[in-house]
């Protein structure tokens, strides 16, 4: 979860209305899956990190490679509708950051913890710069910002991210509450937890199938985080894109759910003003989870900008 939904979620915690609006099914029919035998673990400075490279005995014609960095708390499997659609063509990479899904997970974390682990992913695997579309959820998309400030990548895909984070007094007091009140709240299942995923995460519009569905995809991963992984985000209370984001000359789509709580979309919108080479696109009935919600469309417009980058 992002800071920017902490205000939404206090006001959650006190609600004991659970909305009853009409919700349209935006499935992307026959469910996907990550395919295991494209996961492998590589030592990053003695770091143990999760990867899923569809390259292994797969050639593309395409020198192009997509780098797909998580949400917080996320990890590889929330791509599974992305990986899917797009690894039959280009090289996908995704990975599960440090400290989320099977990755080490330390206790403090930077951005420059994340930044390095990139870079030496990239490394490792034979990545240029030049050939990477990142493709950064959430906390991934400020990831992806930070590492295209300094790199010139061949695209960026922004979903759901982020300028900066805005702390108030109330949200740096909830950050130093004792890990077990996190642990209850976010890593065990209960019906607090799932109202609060289902109203913070998710489009009034979604059906509760999709919802379902991410629930059991990400039940057992959640439950077995330390309660320390949720607080990494107060590491980041200095982050501040709105500075350089102007100077980022990669050709870059912003894109947002209409109703995206946790990073609402005024700040896709900054995002996409700032970049001198960008594009917005807002996905009306959908959430912060739009890699669940409208897969397919997502799928699509991503598709489009990247066919584009590889003319």
């Amino acid at each position: 979860m992002e800071a920017e939904g902490l205000e939404n979620l206090k006001e959650m915690i006190v609600e004991t209305h659970i909305s009853s609006q009409t919700k349209n099914c935006y499935m992307s029919g026959e469910k996907a899956s990550v395919d295991q035998s494209n996961l492998f673990f590589i030592d990053l400075d003695g770091l143990k990190i999760q990867v899923y490279d569809s390259s292994k005995g797969h050639s593309y014609q395409s020198p192009l490679t997509m780098i797909f960095l998580h949400g917080s708390p996320g990890q590889i499997s929330n791509w599974k509708y992305q990986i899917s659609y797009f690894e039959e063509r280009y090289r996908v990479v995704a990975y599960d950051q440090r400290g989320y899904g099977r990755s080490d997970k330390p206790v403090k974390v930077t951005l420059k913890d994340y930044l390095d682990d990139l870079t030496s992913l990239m490394n490792k695997l034979n990545i240029s710069a030049d050939d990477a579309v990142l493709v950064g959820h959430s906390f991934g998309g400020m990831v992806a910002q930070a590492y295209a400030r300094d790199h010139a990548v061949k695209g960026l895909v922004l979903i759901g991210s982020l300028i900066k984070i805005k702390p108030d007094i109330i949200d740096k007091i909830v950050w130093n509450l004792p890990p077990i009140f996190w642990r209850k709240l976010f890593f065990t299942e209960n019906p607090l937890t799932r109202k609060v995923y289902r109203d913070l995460f998710f489009s009034p519009s979604t059906s509760d199938e999709i919802f379902e569905e991410f629930i059991q995809d990400n039940k057992e991963y959640l439950e077995s985080l330390p309660a320390h992984a949720f607080r990494y985000l107060k590491f980041f209370q200095d982050y501040d894109a709105s500075r350089w984001l102007p100077e980022v000359k990669a050709p870059t789509l912003v894109i947002v759910g209409e109703d995206d709580r946790v990073t609402p979309k005024d700040e896709s919108v900054k995002i996409h003003e700032l970049l001198p080479n960008s594009r917005l696109s807002i996905l009306e009935r959908a959430g912060h989870l739009i890699l669940y919600e409208r897969a397919d469309d997502l799928n699509n417009i991503i598709d489009e900008f990247i066919r584009e980058l590889n003319v």
